[in-house]
């Protein structure tokens, strides 16, 4: 066997364990539950013809997993069978694998397009009650490329012809052809249980690679593999980073973004904007558990990005002033309509306190309207530590790219991942916004409402200080932010109403120079859920053009659609002991309502 030969093997055995999660569950009954199906990628629940695909759930199968073993694919294995279902049509979906707690198939490339249900019986069992099945969207095309990390966030797997896999240490070089591994291109003519016999380069594919589009190729279905896809494309000149953004579109459609990391020389790689260290993703990757915090002042609306919660704080504060009991889920429906500047919707949700608001005195009409302002400021700091690269990655990993390049919002809270660490009973913050007391919310999150004053959007300038006593999980620390600088969006009047078709130049002055800006943009949708992106760009350079690529990303919006540009959150790295990465964000910025259309 020829050494390529080995090297493609072993690239597979990769990419197949990269379709598995660890996964405790295991057959604890003979009725199988299903949670959810996605793409086996990026988890997407759009799933498209001919595509790899994964099935999370409660005694599917056997409680150690079983992978087939030669071809053709069975359509049953170790007991567990997957079928979908659409109309009146029912296709049996050719096994990859099979365990308790999750399994995989191939959903056949004739599959009608559009809604489907994906059911998984076991030794011939389903649930009677529907639990055995869930619904899918099914769609001739839905990319998913594989990553690193294993959560469709963070590193992508790309190799170069040689199958070397190309990591920190190896990043590609302008002009070098790489692949990109995925599934979900499309579908095949032939029998999806076999290796196709050949290999169509579905048409229509487009790679960006940061802002640039990349010379594709080809793209289609891999020759060792059935359902996995292989896009082979030149790395454009005059991208850099090891945090380079890389996007798919087929079909019209964007999937997952994921990184590579690129570099003239190729080796590895270097950043000049501030990212995620790479010796804190590899003690990751490594398996060892990474200890992270993150201090923030600023504006409610960006803290919210940190899991900071003003429910209980508005919950309280407006019971006091309509002199009755205000519930949390009553003030998530009145954020929720400022947000997206409901009016119809915030008077919905003030209904039921008509009465108390029209007993009110004009103070304390001005009082609850202040509550409700999205201006307002705080303080959070959250300790967590991470066990798995792709829960890190999640979080932080692919979130903040290299310089000059853009990346999509992951639908996820930094807050809220990870395990909390016990900083102590409580923290202090000190600075030209006043002297606050952050309380514990949960484990490893603290935090504080500076109330009506300041009003934002900036920090008013000098030096703060975050301190505390130290906790079960952590020492006595002492941190400090500078603010100084704030940014000015200064062709902000002129961008009200946005063409996502087309590309969006923003300009600014102002900001810490040397240093680096964050520009983006988000939608809420009709479900609450956040649509967005961001962009690094080096201050001193006072503008940057978003592609449209990027701006289509986000769902046509009339209103809750937002713009903004702050500091760099990872401007400021601190030292806490027994953290291994910590930063005191600077949440300034300079934001305004817009229209995405």
């Amino acid at each position: 066997m020829s050494n390529k030969r080995r090297q493609h093997l072993s690239l597979i055995g990769f990419v197949c364990s990269a379709m598995l999660l660890p996964s405790d569950l295991s057959a604890q009954s003979t009725t199988p539950i299903v949670f959810s199906a996605n793409n086996s990628a990026d988890y997407s629940p759009t799933i498209a013809q001919g595509s790899l695909f994964v099935v999370f759930g409660a005694s599917l199968g056997p409680a150690t997993l079983v992978q087939i073993s030669a071809f053709p694919l069975p359509n049953m294995l170790s007991g567990t069978s997957v079928t979908a279902t659409s109309g009146s049509m029912t296709l049996n979906c050719p096994m990859i694998y099979t365990s308790g707690g999750q399994v995989a198939a191939i959903l056949p490339s004739n599959t009608p397009i559009g809604p489907a249900n994906i059911t998984v019986a076991y030794n011939g069992v389903t649930s009677p009650y529907g639990l055995s099945t869930t619904q899918v969207t099914v769609a001739e095309s839905s990319v998913g490329m594989f990553t690193l990390s294993e959560s469709g966030l963070g590193g992508g797997i790309f190799t170069a012809l040689d199958y070397t896999l190309k990591t920190f240490g190896n990043s590609a070089i302008p002009g070098e052809i790489v692949t990109a591994w995925a599934t979900g291109l499309g579908p095949i003519g032939g029998p999806d249980n076999l290796v196709p016999s050949t290999f169509p380069n579905f048409p229509g594919v487009e790679v960006f690679v940061g802002t640039l589009a990349a010379n594709v190729i080809y793209a289609g279905r891999s020759g060792c593999c059935v359902g996995l896809d292989q896009i082979s494309f030149a790395v454009p000149a005059g991208v850099a980073g090891c945090y380079v953004p890389v996007a798919v579109r087929s079909g019209g459609m964007i999937g997952n973004f994921v990184s590579i990391a690129v570099s003239s020389g190729g080796g590895p790689c270097s950043d000049t904007a501030p990212t995620v260290p790479i010796s804190i993703m590899n003690q990751a990757s490594a398996g060892q558990p990474v200890k992270t915090a993150a201090l923030a002042a600023g504006p409610v609306s960006v803290l919210r990005g940190l899991g900071f919660n003003e429910k209980l704080y508005l919950a309280e504060t407006l019971s006091k002033l309509l002199r009755g009991k205000v519930s949390q889920e009553d003030v998530a429906k009145l954020l929720r309509a400022e947000q997206t500047h409901n009016r119809r919707a915030l008077m919905r949700a003030m209904m039921k306190y008509a009465a108390a608001g029209k007993a009110l005195n004009p103070a304390a009409k001005a009082a609850v309207r202040a509550v409700l302002n999205s201006n307002q400021e705080g303080a959070v700091a959250v300790f967590g530590q991470f066990s798995t690269p792709g829960a890190l990655a999640a979080a932080v990993g692919g979130l903040f790219p290299s310089q000059g390049t853009c990346t999509t919002l992951p639908s996820v809270s930094v807050g809220r991942s990870g395990n909390g660490l016990d900083a102590g009973s409580s923290l202090a913050l000190s600075g030209p916004a006043g002297s606050w007391t952050l309380a514990p919310t949960r484990t490893g999150q603290y935090q504080a409402l500076f109330g009506s004053a300041p009003t934002g959007p900036n920090l008013p300038p000098g030096t703060y200080a975050v301190t505390g006593a130290g906790g079960r999980d952590l020492g006595a620390f002492s941190a400090t932010l500078n603010v100084a600088g704030n940014i000015l969006w200064t062709n902000k009047a002129a961008i009200t109403t946005i063409d996502r078709n087309q590309s969006l130049t923003v300009t600014w002055s102002g900001g810490t120079n040397p240093g680096y800006v964050l520009l983006g943009g988000y939608v809420y949708s009709n479900t609450a859920s956040l649509a967005g992106f961001v962009c690094t760009e080096n201050t001193g350079k006072g503008s940057f053009t978003i592609p449209s690529f990027i701006l289509s990303l986000l769902p046509p919006a009339e209103a809750g659609g937002v713009m903004f540009i702050s500091p760099h959150p990872l401007s400021r790295q601190v030292t806490i002991p027994g953290v291994d990465l910590a930063y005191f964000i600077d949440g300034s910025n300079d934001s305004k309502s817009v229209i995405y259309q």
